[in-house]
């Protein structure tokens, strides 16, 4: 972790409100991914949007939380998702005012720490078609494309 943030765990009935607020500060995402501004529903559906075959105890929603509390972004994986030995990376926003400060990369590397740490071998996440910026970051910390499904593309990390 770094000294100026850390992962933290998420809870919907106590962290609805920083993740709206978090949500909100990350707009453009948010628009691109839902088609419309940040509130209630789109935190709804960021704690119960579960792969198939999966539960809520196999997600881990986590904040980015700097010392104040206050959140820079959003992480939400499941381990062991398509299979034992991977992590699947549903989500990693970081609000737009810390974007290009090196957060995300390093959210990836803890990331990889943590999956290493369980004995998982793989990363896979999706990116939207429409986001070149994100893609460009992902390739950045070693994800290469595998498939592509409809207008995303299904990106894979060995670790």
């Amino acid at each position: 972790m770094a000294d100026d943030w850390q992962l933290a765990l998420l809870n919907e009935q106590v962290d609805g409100a920083r993740v709206l607020d978090c949500a909100q500060r990350c707009r453009d995402y948010v628009m691109m991914e839902a088609g419309r501004e940040p509130d209630a529903l789109w935190v709804t559906g960021f704690f119960n949007d579960i792969p198939p075959e999966r539960t809520k105890d196999d997600i881990l929603m986590l904040g980015i939380e700097r010392p104040d509390g206050s959140l820079i972004g959003l992480l939400g994986m499941s381990p062991g998702y398509e299979t034992q030995t991977e992590w699947y990376i549903g989500l990693l926003v970081v609000t737009e005012n810390e974007r290009g400060a090196g957060i995300g990369a390093r959210v990836v590397s803890e990331v990889i720490n943590l999956a290493k740490a369980s004995g998982a071998q793989t990363l896979r996440l999706s990116v939207f078609g429409r986001n070149p910026d994100a893609l460009r970051f992902w390739e950045a910390n070693g994800f290469y494309q595998d498939r592509v499904v409809g207008d995303d593309l299904v990106l894979v990390r060995q670790i």
